[in-house]
């Protein structure tokens, strides 16, 4: 990911959810990858899922073994049914993990790609590795306003 734009983010989250997220970033990959997927009439695949409210890219953790770019091409087909086509990095987040007041727990980084595909996306019952994981999943024309970290990624996901 040596080309692609770097961004810092901090999140700020419970001591609860860290402690959930800590053996993905210290014992594992500590690696998320998405995509900002695109269709031939230039609109955006967008989902919702179980842990969060508003829109986000598709995407997740990397699993061992597996690269950013293999981790977005499956993460697209979990959650939108979508067989993409994953470009390059658009940009990739230094993510730091603090609790809420501000102490840094641990690190990652976050990838998203460049994607194209077309077609139907899946009902949501179908979507997700688990039952209830994928809430919706749609085309769009433009960022809805609850779409998650507007701010920060509304610049590289625009064409």
């Amino acid at each position: 990911m040596k080309d692609a734009p770097r961004q810092p983010q901090t999140l700020r989250l419970s001591e609860s959810r860290l402690a959930e997220l800590e053996p993905w970033a210290v014992d594992g990959t500590g690696r998320a990858a998405a995509a900002r997927v695109r269709d031939s009439a230039g609109r955006l695949a967008l989902i919702r899922n179980e842990w969060a409210d508003g829109w986000f890219l598709p995407g997740g953790g990397v699993e061992a073994g597996e690269t950013p770019r293999a981790a977005a091409r499956r993460e697209v087909r979990e959650e939108t049914g979508l067989d993409a086509e994953i470009g390059e990095p658009l940009v990739v987040l230094d993510q730091r993990y603090c609790d809420e007041n501000g102490d840094e727990w641990f690190t990652a980084e976050y990838v998203v790609f460049d994607a194209r595909a077309d077609g139907e996306l899946a009902d949501a019952d179908a979507l997700g590795v688990h039952d209830g994981e994928i809430h919706d999943a749609r085309w769009v024309s433009s960022l809805p306003d609850d779409f998650h970290e507007r701010e920060l990624l509304a610049p590289y996901l625009q064409e």
